[in-house]
């Protein structure tokens, strides 16, 4: 009889650790369904995602092969290399905002695409789109005001431009300040043009043209003292450290500053030509040749019949 009780006490706990047993697998399996459906569910979240990056990645290598930058240090239509790459890139970038339509990366690089095909509204859309998900972002206001600037739009170019806290867009926004204070000039309003320069100066603080328009004006108005002080910083600048602007408009307006200090006594005309000698001689790239060429024609403009800078075209046009 004790044995009998001792046997049912031994059945009922190997009934106790079987039960346990089957629990505790029971409980693992059903943590494993749910880490599993977990997987699934996190693989199908992120697959766009997933998708999306590989195409960023593809696009990016082939718009990288297709293009070739103008510019090192702005959003510029670029020279076309493959247009069979361009395409291959556009459709997989294109392909990304399908599957994640706020990839700010993606509508960077479809910017590059539209302006390199001359498409400046949709390169306007896409920058503008990308702003709508990140407004804080400086570096999307910046070429958002590239694009401005291609489109010749140059109070919205500033705008952006100041919106970016400038960053790398020195020479754009100078150039943009230039021309606006050139129209205020032409609308009457000189002190507007003053402020502009100032602005200009406060960029660029050996810019030729903003301080002989300063100087320029100053004189006009009577206030010779200011004048002075003006032409002081201009003869303070070495020719010598004069160089050329990577700006088309900066160039000429540059050019123009050249050829008013000559006019005005600052500089000997020996002094231009050498600056301009020089200018040709660094001309060790097609940019750089197209700017040398650009302040050459705008200071034959200026001055036709000085041989000169006559001859100094002459050597770039000679130059292989």
């Amino acid at each position: 009889m004790r044995r009998s009780r001792r046997g049912l006490v031994a059945d009922r706990r190997g009934q106790v650790r079987r039960q346990g047993r089957e629990r505790e697998l029971t409980r693992l399996w059903r943590l494993a369904l749910v880490g599993l459906g977990l997987t699934v569910l996190a693989g199908l979240w992120l697959s766009p995602y997933i998708l999306s990056a590989c195409h960023l990645d593809i696009g990016a290598s082939a718009l990288d092969d297709a293009l070739l930058p103008v510019y090192p240090d702005r959003l510029a239509p670029e020279q076309v290399l493959d247009w069979e790459k361009l395409e291959e890139a556009t459709a997989h970038l294109e392909q990304v905002l399908r599957w994640d339509e706020r990839n700010i990366e993606a509508q960077r690089l479809l910017a590059r695409v539209y302006l390199s095909r001359s498409e400046t509204t949709p390169a306007l859309e896409t920058l503008q789109a990308a702003l709508a998900v990140r407004p804080d972002n400086p570096l999307l206001w910046l070429e958002l005001g590239d694009v401005y600037d291609n489109l010749g739009n140059v109070q919205a170019a500033i705008e952006a431009c100041e919106a970016g806290r400038v960053g790398s867009r020195v020479l754009p926004l100078a150039a943009n300040y230039l021309g606006m204070a050139e129209a205020q000039m032409e609308w009457g309003s000189g002190e507007a043009a003053i402020v502009l320069w100032r602005r200009v100066l406060d960029l660029d603080p050996d810019n030729l043209y903003a301080l002989c328009r300063l100087a320029d004006i100053h004189h006009q108005m009577g206030d010779a003292g200011s004048a002075a002080s003006l032409e002081g910083e201009l003869e303070r600048i070495a020719p010598e450290a004069v160089g050329v602007p990577l700006d088309f408009r900066l160039v000429e307006y540059q050019a123009l500053a050249m050829v008013w200090l000559v006019d005005e006594g600052i500089w000997e005309r020996q002094t231009l030509l050498d600056v301009v000698s020089r200018h040709v001689e660094e001309a060790d790239g097609e940019l750089q040749r197209l700017m040398a060429e650009t302040e050459l024609k705008t200071i034959l403009g200026e001055s036709p019949e000085d041989e000169g800078p006559a001859a100094q075209a002459a050597v770039l046009g000679d130059a292989p």
